[in-house]
């Protein structure tokens, strides 16, 4: 069997759900970082030529938030769509005040803010892949970061990003940096079957129609005898973006709304769900104090 959980989140009660979101930062700031250069595979070199290399990547813009400490910090690499900084700032809040560095973008970038390659649409894996490894290298190499204890987490197609790092066949294989472990709400699974490198948390909403929970319920199971199979929870009752405070009641949304990135995908139910973000609250926060320890955990 499978890691995976069934939650009806109307039933469940939480005794710490108000969070102080005073907590103190030391550093809040957009920062810039490079995108690494994987290098040719060998089916580019057996087309091309041994001395083929790939081209730069350039580099994307991110907000780098970290907590006043006297210690190295572990931190989340924040990967979020092009709904803004807005609609995730709680997440950003309750990270830095559980004692987690954050550096978050998404790939809509200043100064225009349309989404990045929108014309080649695949920063949902490989272009986003490579970004969310830039950011990790950036964290990776500040001194009052813990290098080993960076994760990384995803919402919705982007969720994609994290599964695709800890897959030791994709860019996870060509560079030094590792991440420690993944967290992606209600992703797009398809794309990102296992055995992956590292523990992985993925939560999904039951009643999503934009993306299909199912198959990554599916993935969850074809895991269960890996090193690391994927921990898998189903929030009853909840819709895509359930999480999300700035997305309102539950309705019936478009292309354009749910779907800011520009992928190939209609509309679909978006809307926030109390009880089920206090779900995943609490999945989240139990997931990363597991896996990336915080000293302010209580």
């Amino acid at each position: 069997m499978g890691l995976k959980v069934l939650l009806a989140a109307a039933t469940l009660t939480f005794s710490n759900t108000v969070f102080a979101w005073g907590v103190e930062l030391s550093e809040n700031k957009l920062v810039a970082f490079e995108l690494p250069v994987a290098p040719a595979t060998s089916l580019q070199q057996l087309r091309q030529d041994t001395s083929v290399r790939n081209l730069p990547q350039g580099t994307l813009s991110g907000r780098l938030r970290v907590p006043a400490a006297d210690r190295k910090l572990p931190a989340v690499v924040v990967v979020h769509t092009c709904h803004g900084e807005k609609a995730y700032e709680p997440w950003l809040d309750r990270l830095n005040t559980w004692g987690y560095a954050t550096l978050s973008f998404s790939r809509c970038q200043p100064p225009d803010h349309s989404p990045d390659d929108a014309h080649y649409p695949s920063l949902d894996w490989k272009r986003g892949a490579l970004a969310a490894l830039g950011a990790l290298r950036h964290l990776a190499e500040r001194d009052d970061i813990d290098a080993a204890s960076i994760a990384i987490m995803g919402w919705s197609r982007l969720g994609m990003i994290p599964l695709s790092v800890l897959n030791p066949e994709g860019f996870y294989q060509f560079f030094p940096e590792k991440f420690a472990a993944a967290v992606a709400l209600y992703p797009f699974c398809s794309f990102a079957r296992g055995p992956h490198a590292g523990p992985i948390l993925v939560i999904s909403a039951a009643q999503d129609d934009y993306v299909d929970a199912a198959v990554c319920e599916r993935m969850a199971g074809e895991t269960s005898r890996d090193d690391f199979p994927i921990r898998s929870a189903l929030i009853s009752n909840a819709y895509h973006g359930f999480d999300l405070e700035l997305f309102g009641a539950v309705h019936d949304a478009s292309r354009d709304e749910i779907n800011p990135d520009g992928f190939a995908a209609g509309g679909g139910s978006l809307g926030y769900d109390e009880a089920g973000q206090q779900t995943a609250i609490a999945l989240v926060r139990a997931f990363l104090q597991e896996h990336v320890p915080s000293q302010k955990a209580d």
